[in-house]
């Protein structure tokens, strides 16, 4: 592995998390990194300044451990390794890193201004190319999304449907707002990268998978799953607030990861066009919410997974009573427990798993038809 003598791509303070040992840690780091000529994969390293409390958990869990690197523009997978002897222990990651990347020039056409295509726009042009011909023809790809709407704001009916379009929850929606919603539902300790996970794992997701994510927000769940991708594998995330996909082309775009301003209640593909479709904490949110679930079926191939993660209905008197009455106030809905189970057998599906924490509920299926 390269040492990092000379100028890093990124210096300064990350958080590294290990979920599966539940630490957390603020520590500075040096990261660089480079493109494989060979398979064109981005590979990227480099080492934890030392740092007293990671040596102690290190020493505990042994040599080399599984866990997540963030910054403040953006967060990736990382195996911590060996440590050197001035105690800064080896980084090490493939993929999107946590850090933007700025796009690589061809050196043998340097001369005439040519740059080697951006692994970002090429996801972008397979993102553009799934759409139905007509629609594709129209699109506009100019802010480095596929805008379908001509730039008309989304409506904003409610109180949570105007948050959605407010550029402040945009910028904080993630390590703020998410997480404080999650919260209020009773998700149960699940941790956002646990739900991640668990997203990930009902999708079933690897290789060259074709995935659409429904209201994507920021783009930082999208990143997550394309980054279990490879190939030609892209994750398209799809949203109607002109906020958040802005944010997340900003913050999360990659080589797997490209997005799409539009409706889902019309999604613009063609039948069986994706290998898995998910919608996380959304649909409570949508004026037609059963239409979009329509949409995503529609849309996902015989043999594809759909997963989502909404509210639940409780049924308990009390609680369905007074949770009712504040969600209906601020516009979000609340559903009973066989809803969408009930909709997935509608419409032939196999495999129905349902999870129910809190005041959440998380149901996955596979398309039959």
């Amino acid at each position: 592995m390269s040492d990092l003598s000379g100028k890093p791509d990124y210096r300064g303070p990350a958080q590294l998390t290990f979920d599966a040992h539940g630490a957390e840690f603020d520590v500075q780091i040096d990261l660089r990194g480079h493109s494989q000529p060979i398979d064109g994969i981005f590979r990227w390293y480099g080492r934890v300044r030392p740092h007293e409390e990671l040596r102690s958990f290190m020493e505990t869990v042994g040599t080399s451990s599984k866990g997540r690197l963030s910054t403040d523009t953006g967060d990736a997978p990382v195996l911590v390794g060996d440590v050197d002897f001035w105690g800064r222990y080896r980084l090490q990651g493939t993929g999107m890193p946590p850090y933007p990347l700025e796009p690589e020039v061809d050196p043998d056409s340097a001369g005439d201004g040519a740059e080697v295509p951006d692994h970002q726009d090429l996801a972008l042009e397979r993102a553009s190319a799934l759409l139905e011909p007509d629609i594709r023809a129209t699109a506009d790809t100019t802010a480095g999304y596929v805008e379908l709407l001509g730039g008309t704001p989304a409506p904003s009916p409610t109180a949570a449907s105007r948050a959605m379009n407010n550029p402040v929850v945009a910028a904080i929606y993630e390590k703020f707002w998410r997480p404080a919603g999650v919260a209020m539902m009773g998700v149960g300790g699940l941790s956002m990268s646990a739900e991640r996970a668990k997203a990930a794992s009902d999708l079933r997701l690897s290789g060259e998978l074709n995935v659409l994510d429904v209201a994507c927000g920021p783009g930082n769940f999208t990143k997550y799953l394309s980054e279990r991708l490879d190939g030609d594998g892209l994750v398209t995330g799809f949203d109607i607030s002109e906020q958040m996909i802005h944010r997340a082309v900003r913050d999360n775009r990659g080589p797997h990861a490209a997005y799409m301003r539009g409706d889902a209640q019309s999604l613009p593909f063609a039948d069986n066009t994706f290998d898995a479709v998910c919608c996380y904490a959304a649909l409570y949110l949508m004026p037609d919410p059963l239409t979009v679930v329509d949409e995503m079926i529609r849309v996902l191939r015989p043999g594809g997974r759909i997963a989502i993660m909404t509210s639940y209905r409780r049924a308990t008197v009390p609680v369905r009573t007074v949770v009712g009455a504040v969600s209906g106030r601020i516009g979000i809905r609340m559903f009973d427990k066989a809803q969408f189970t009930s909709i997935f057998e509608t419409h032939g599906m196999t495999e129905i798993e349902q999870q129910v924490r809190g005041l959440a509920q998380f149901v996955s299926a596979t398309n039959t038809h």
